[in-house]
C-alpha cells in the first residue's frame, strides 16, 4: 500500500513540477528540483511495490499514522497555492501547522521558526541565488 500511495504522490508532485518549468540543468526552473525528487519518489514507490512481499519486519499502522496523509495533504494544497501567493505565505503556513498541529510545538516557537526559515530560504534562493521561484516580495 505505501509503495501505491509514494507512486501517486510522485506522479501527482511530477504533473505540479511540470506546470512550472523544468528549464535544464545548467538553467534550471522552478519545477526542476520537484521534478527531479517527484521522479526519485516514483521510482522508490515502484521498488517498495515490488519488494513489499519480502519484507517481515514491518511496522503495525496506527492512528498516529493519519499524520503523514494530514502532511502530505498539506503539503499538496501549500503547493497549488504557491504559483498564485507566492511561496513565502504557503511556506509560513505549512512550517506552522506541521510544528504546532502535527509536531505539538508551541504557537509562537513554531510561529518564529517559521518565520526565520522562510526569511532565510527567500535570501537563498530569490536574493542568494536569483531562483525563479514565485514569490511576493
Amino acid at each position: 500500500m505505501s509503495g501505491i500511495v509514494a507512486t501517486l504522490m510522485g506522479t501527482g508532485s511530477l504533473a505540479v513540477a511540470l506546470n512550472l518549468g523544468f528549464g535544464t540543468l545548467t538553467a534550471p526552473r522552478a519545477g526542476t528540483w520537484p521534478a527531479i525528487l517527484s521522479v526519485l519518489l516514483i521510482v522508490l514507490g515502484l521498488a517498495l511495490m515490488s519488494l513489499a512481499k519480502t519484507f517481515t519486519d514491518a511496522e503495525r499502522i496506527t492512528r498516529r499514522a493519519m499524520s503523514v496523509g494530514v502532511g502530505a495533504l498539506s503539503i499538496v494544497i501549500a503547493v497549488q497555492l504557491m504559483p498564485v501567493i507566492g511561496f513565502e505565505i504557503p511556506g509560513f503556513l505549512l512550517m506552522v501547522f506541521w510544528m504546532k498541529v502535527l509536531g505539538g510545538e508551541k504557537l509562537l516557537k513554531s510561529a518564529l521558526i517559521s518565520a526565520l526559515a522562510v526569511l532565510a530560504l527567500y535570501l537563498i534562493f530569490v536574493t542568494g541565488l536569483s531562483i525563479s521561484i514565485p514569490h511576493l516580495f
